[in-house]
């Protein structure tokens, strides 16, 4: 018979469960073995709500905890099946629970925790934290995808700045269609952004306009009245999809696809001039082939030495120095901060480009013309989609740490948790 210590022994205080206390602990050669009991000695009933003290049975069950002075500690749970005393109640009796191991529970709330932050803290393959707690796979998901159905409630969340991005989910896949053709698949993924905090509001698969369009119709309307900004690529789909569905935001071209289309511009250029000179593609021994990359760079930032190489790419060929020239000036033109100053840089950038004949040019200008408010957007509030740039990055090291992701579900949920802002660490 065991002598009643109370609820504050050494051994109760630390095992350090909450509600719990030691009854007995023993050294096996299995290993060490912990026998505990709620301390409360009365329930109330689940489905009539009367307490009773009255007990019918004391089942022991073997559960789950965290690591208590090492490890090899197996934690037993004497509970108490109680009888409900009230006469009218259907129910005849019922297993008494606490906050730490609810009904069926098998492990403990603050391992269940344990094993959540641990996911939302570190990029962390889940078979790893399986087996570091002894548990598996399955039931560290289903705690992830229990946490996760809480936190990405997107509709509850106010949301001022919204970034829209694709992202690729796996590699490309081929695969034999009903008519015997084989066919491409590209599994795309568009990523939802709170460019204020950073966090993934969803992952969609697709990666059309529609699927935009989709997603934001599926927003309750006071949702969709709040978004004052959208920060998107140069997509004519997602700028026409927000159009529709957000008519009051303001819509934001995000900055380094304006210089990324300047540099393929100069790229083209390039290889053109190269086939066009020479008859053939650029070899080592053309400075505009060796030093190609000098030409995509900010001249402010180059060296002593970059600039004089630059020089000689420069000073090789005449159409590299106006196309080159022409970059500069969409350079200077996204570094402006008001609108006077963007509208100087304009008028000289259009009188640059209609003075040269070259194709590449008047293709830009003619992006950028189409793009025009959305530049002017940018240069009011200078807001990009770097947030969501980060997050495909996040995304891509949560696929490397767990080897690929075939389901899209427990992929997503990664995501979700990891951005969530759930992190004590």
């Amino acid at each position: 018979m065991f002598k009643d210590t109370g609820p504050l022994d050494a051994a109760s205080i630390l095992l350090n469960l909450t509600d719990y206390r030691v009854i007995t602990a023993t050294h096996e050669p299995a290993g060490r073995q912990v026998l505990i009991e709620p301390v409360a000695t009365e329930a109330a009933c689940p489905s009539c709500g009367v307490l009773t003290t009255r007990i019918q049975s004391r089942p022991v069950h073997r559960v789950k905890d965290l690591p208590s002075g090492g490890d090899g500690l197996d934690l037993w749970v004497r509970k108490r099946r109680m009888a409900c005393q009230e006469s009218a109640c259907p129910r005849r009796s019922f297993v008494q629970t606490t906050s730490q191991l609810p009904f069926r529970a098998r492990i403990t709330a603050r391992l269940s925790q344990r094993m959540v932050d641990e996911m939302s803290c570190e990029l962390r393959a889940v078979s790893r934290v399986a087996a570091a707690h002894g548990v598996s796979w399955p039931t560290v998901m289903a705690r992830l995808n229990a946490v996760g159905e809480l936190v990405r409630d997107v509709d509850r969340m106010f949301i001022r700045r919204l970034g829209i991005d694709e992202h690729r989910f796996r590699k490309v896949r081929y695969a034999r269609g009903r008519n015997g053709k084989v066919v491409r698949i590209e599994p795309w993924s568009i990523v939802f952004t709170d460019l204020d905090t950073g966090k993934i509001l969803d992952i969609v698969d697709g990666r059309r306009g529609a699927t935009v369009k989709r997603w934001l119709k599926a927003r309750p309307r006071y949702w969709r009245q709040r978004v004052q900004f959208v920060a998107i690529d140069m997509s004519s789909e997602f700028r026409k999809a927000v159009r529709e569905t957000l008519p009051t935001a303001k819509i934001s071209v995000d900055h380094f696809h304006v210089i990324q289309r300047a540099n393929l511009m100069i790229t083209q250029v390039r290889r053109r001039r190269s086939h066009e000179v020479h008859e053939r593609r650029g070899r080592a021994a053309d400075p505009a082939y060796k030093y190609r990359k000098l030409l995509t760079c900010n001249l402010e930032n180059l060296s002593i030495t970059q600039v004089e190489r630059l020089k000689l790419i420069l000073e090789s060929d005449p159409e590299l120095g106006v196309i080159y020239g022409i970059k500069e000036h969409v350079l200077q033109l996204l570094k402006t901060r008001d609108i006077h100053d963007f509208q100087s840089r304009w008028a000289m950038l259009e009188k640059s480009v209609k003075a040269t004949k070259m194709v590449e040019a008047k293709s830009l200008f003619r992006t950028l013309t189409a793009w025009r408010s959305q530049l002017l957007v940018f240069i009011r509030t200078r807001l990009m989609n770097a947030r969501s740039e980060a997050a495909n990055l996040t995304t891509k090291n949560l696929k490397r740490i767990g080897r690929g992701y075939r389901n899209h579900s427990h992929y997503r949920m990664r995501i979700f948790l990891y951005t969530a802002g759930l992190r004590p660490c």
